[in-house]
């Protein structure tokens, strides 16, 4: 899959905006439906595949892109 120019650098960014959030952070990640849930962080961040700023939260299946979590 290729990615627009720029879309790396711009995930490298918001991967570096999040810095060392430790394990058990309280989030709200914003869901595929629009709705938005509390959760907590049970990874710390990664870049996925090398081209996506990624996250694992708890009660969720898979990761969330770190443009659609915040910090409370």
């Amino acid at each position: 899959m290729r990615h627009p120019a720029g879309y790396v650098k711009q995930q490298q960014k918001i991967f570096d905006a999040w810095g060392q959030v430790p394990i058990g952070t309280p989030v709200i990640v914003k869901k595929d439906d629009g709705t938005e849930i509390e959760t907590t962080t049970r990874s710390e961040a990664e870049m996925l595949s090398g081209h996506t700023a990624v996250i694992w939260l708890t009660g969720i299946v898979g990761c969330y892109a770190l443009e659609r979590v915040r910090k409370i």
